[in-house]
């Protein structure tokens, strides 16, 4: 079980937000174990759709011998086919503190639809978090720039911006600053760049902030996966419990260190949490 958004929510619900996470699952034995999973962690199971006609969604993951991962994502699967729905509706219409979004969602026509019509719907007040994810085949160049310029806060790492920002010539947080808003205050105001092991920095208008590299405590790592998705959260949750930038980068670094101590993204322990819920709390 996994996928960024859902990696997302179940760390700001482990972390104390009260979040609503949003997808849909086929009518089959994968669909019923998600329900039950995302009601075990927390999670009111009537905000994921059940299609009757496709496949509850899933990945194919390649380790190879460095322990990299590949991703092939199989097309047409019940999330590809996300409704505009009562429910969504009504979840829009609270007045959300943050929208979190991707652009794998928006791999389809009907997927940046719905993308579109949830953002409109859910006001100017609500804070909008897209997390990049360039997967092959699976995202188009015209689809990306309109989910920056539809943000408040984006994400993506080292390798997502020297695709989007070709510019070798350019440092990395010059060719970051470029993705910030323009005339007219369309785009981000935060860019927020991942680099693995040297750390991340935060691209303001203002400036750059850059995570302490030389001052990252060793950890032995077990795998990465969902480091980058642990990071976003932190970096969400810091936000949004009003802290200072610097204070909520540590954190996320640090948390995203502890992330990749565990197999998988999601840890079974949840005291994990205890001592990051102290430090958001008022």
């Amino acid at each position: 079980m996994g996928g960024a958004p859902f990696n997302f929510a179940c760390h700001l619900r482990q972390l104390g937000f009260e979040v609503a996470f949003v997808s849909r699952v086929g009518n089959d034995a994968l669909g019923e174990e998600i329900l039950s999973f995302v009601q075990d962690k927390g999670f009111d199971p009537g905000h994921i759709q059940v299609d009757p006609g496709h496949a509850t969604g899933v990945v194919k993951i390649f380790v190879n011998q460095d322990g990299d991962h590949q991703f092939f994502i199989v097309p047409d699967m019940a999330y590809d086919h996300l409704e505009w729905t009562d429910d969504l509706k009504t979840l829009c219409n609270t007045g959300p503190d943050l929208v979190y979004f991707g652009t794998l969602i928006q791999r389809t026509a009907g997927g940046k639809a719905l993308v579109d019509r949830v953002l409109s719907a859910a006001g100017s007040q609500a804070l909008r978090f897209c997390d990049i994810n360039l997967r092959p085949d699976c995202w188009t160049r015209a689809v990306v720039d309109d989910a920056i310029l539809q943000s408040d806060i984006l994400k993506l790492n080292i390798d997502e911006l020297k695709i989007l920002v070709p510019a070798p010539e350019k440092d990395p947080l010059s060719r970051a600053a470029g993705l910030l808003f323009r005339d007219g205050n369309t785009g981000p105001g935060l860019v927020i760049l991942t680099r693995g092991e040297n750390g991340a920095a935060w691209v303001t208008a203002r400036g750059c902030l850059e995570g302490p590299s030389d001052r990252i405590p060793p950890v032995e790592v077990a795998d990465t996966v969902g480091a980058g998705d642990a990071y976003a959260a932190m970096a969400a949750a810091g936000r949004l419990a009003g802290l200072p930038d610097r204070e909520t980068m540590a954190m996320a670094q640090d948390f995203a260190g502890r992330i990749c101590t565990i197999q998988g993204a999601i840890p079974e322990d949840d005291t994990l949490y205890q001592d990051y819920k102290k430090r958001l709390e008022p």
